[in-house]
């Protein structure tokens, strides 16, 4: 995840260097592992116009505890290890970056899609980030549809481009 917010932020310097997109509203979006980086971007920087957070996990924890799970392995000594590791890896700590703790930091408007069926991230963990979010103006929208929302996210498309529209209307005033 910080590898895909590192990219983000690359993403955006480049634009940002663009003639005419200094001060252009800005959305980001991101799906799973991309959506909890653009949260973490966007609690960072003060030039996002919005975020649109499709099917985000609330805690790298949370997503380690639930595999090792459904492999019938305990989470100590042997997943508590396995995410020391991956901190020491990636160079952040897991609660530094977790959404449920970056979400509340975000200072623009943010939209929690998440489907009812996702059996890789549960609608509890988008229940939980909607609970974080402190002042953030967070949305949380349910729909039908699985952890690849692809199938069901056309018919949705209406409520999210309004979401997108109120949002970065409300920066260019």
């Amino acid at each position: 995840m910080p590898r895909f917010a590192e990219d983000t932020e690359a993403a955006l310097a480049w634009l940002r260097a663009r003639p005419g997109m200094a001060d252009t509203p800005v959305a980001l979006l991101g799906h799973s592992v991309g959506a909890a980086a653009v949260l973490l971007v966007a609690s960072r920087r003060d030039d996002i116009g919005a975020v649109v957070s499709l099917s985000a996990f609330a805690h790298p924890d949370g997503m380690m505890r639930r595999w090792l799970a459904e492999k019938g392995l305990p989470f100590f000594p042997l997943g508590w290890y396995v995410l020391r590791y991956v901190e020491r890896v990636i160079g952040h700590r897991f609660e530094a970056i977790a959404p449920l703790n970056t979400l509340p930091r975000v200072g623009c408007p943010v939209l929690l899609v998440h489907g009812r069926d996702d059996h890789v991230i549960p609608p509890s963990d988008a229940e939980r980030l909607y609970a974080s979010r402190g002042d953030t103006p967070t949305r949380l929208h349910l729909l039908p549809g699985d952890h690849d929302l692809s199938q069901h996210i056309e018919a949705e498309l209406p409520e999210l481009l309004a979401f997108l529209d109120e949002a970065l209307a409300a920066v260019c005033r």
